[in-house]
């Protein structure tokens, strides 16, 4: 399957992309995603990718999939472990302001 991956904010200076597609294995999740991200751009990707708002006691992905946020359990219950589907586009950074 083929998605699109978007990168803002520091995570795009640390990939030096803004985007970019990738072919997956049809069973992928966000987090098998997250792993061959980490893998490719390292460690410091993988520390981007999560969150401990002060208000919080847990840390929370920054993320969104096909401009959802993937931390709404309504949206997506199984949160990380959410299989990917081609043409899914997926966003990392912190994203705000219209699209």
């Amino acid at each position: 399957m083929r998605i699109t991956v978007r990168y803002y904010g520091f995570i795009s200076s640390l990939t030096k992309k803004i985007h970019e597609e990738m072919t997956l294995p049809e069973s992928c999740t966000l987090q098998d995603l997250i792993d061959r991200l980490a893998a490719r751009y390292g460690y410091k990707f993988r520390d981007l990718c999560f969150i401990k708002p002060l208000y919080s006691d847990r840390f929370y992905c920054n993320a969104n999939l096909n401009s959802r946020d993937i931390n709404d359990k309504k949206s997506y219950p199984d949160g990380l472990d959410t299989v990917l589907k081609d043409g899914d586009t997926v966003s990392f950074g912190v994203i705000s302001g219209a699209a």
